[in-house]
């Protein structure tokens, strides 16, 4: 099953003048299904510093933001060392809650196997990165993982992704980028990047992770 863009044309009659030479992940929401992790986690923080919870969709409008972001709206008396901290220290308690795409590795080797330098950039914390890369042995898949922690800016400023890019030494308009958020979506369009939207509105967006490699290969391999 190939994916298709917004107007039902398969991707792959769209060829592209050019062939990538990067792809760049987003870690939650892409790789791996952290959804109900964070979700139960964040109420979790709010909790502990003493603010009420939230519900589900106002949840989901501020999925995919910094800590700085988070704090600015929920905790705005607390410092980012603050948060950051509590949520490294009791995230795994919420590990159960997360789930990997199976053909992720697969997916990932197919890539590599291709050519292909493989970034993780992500506006989760570093030590948090590491636990799940080493849950679901992905930490060996990437030539560059960046994290909140490496950045002065994280997403939706487009600074992970440039200097993601830069540790590979390719020019981000060479790389693909692959988000499931429109903070995504705007770091990728403002670093230059070619952008997937991953089971998210997009001219190019595919639904899993088979029906990336598929247009990867399709597209942007031929």
């Amino acid at each position: 099953m190939h994916p298709y863009n917004e107007t039902g044309m398969h991707l792959h009659d769209r060829r592209q003048e050019c062939q990538i030479k990067a792809v760049l992940f987003d870690l939650d929401g892409v790789l791996i299904n952290s959804y109900d992790a964070w979700f139960h986690l964040f109420n979790d923080t709010l909790e502990h510093f003493g603010h009420p919870g939230i519900s589900e969709p106002v949840f989901r409008k501020h999925w995919g933001q910094s800590t700085k972001e988070d704090i600015t709206i929920f905790m705005p008396e607390r410092t980012i060392d603050e948060v950051r901290g509590y949520f490294t220290n009791h995230y795994q308690r919420f590990l159960p809650y997360i789930t990997c795409d199976p053909d992720g590795q697969p997916v990932l080797h197919y890539l590599r196997s291709h050519g292909l330098l493989l970034g993780c950039v992500t506006n989760s914390h570093l030590e948090i990165t590491q636990t799940v890369l080493r849950r679901y042995v992905l930490q060996d898949c990437f030539d560059v993982i960046l994290t909140a922690d490496d950045v002065a800016c994280p997403k939706p400023e487009p600074e992970i992704l440039i200097t993601a890019c830069q540790h590979l030494e390719v020019e981000p308009k060479d790389a693909l980028f692959v988000g499931d958020t429109h903070i995504d979506l705007e770091a990728g369009s403002r670093a230059g990047c070619i952008m997937v939207g991953y089971r998210i509105a997009h001219p190019r967006s595919v639904q899993n992770l088979a029906q990336l490699r598929d247009l990867i290969s399709d597209v942007y391999l031929s």
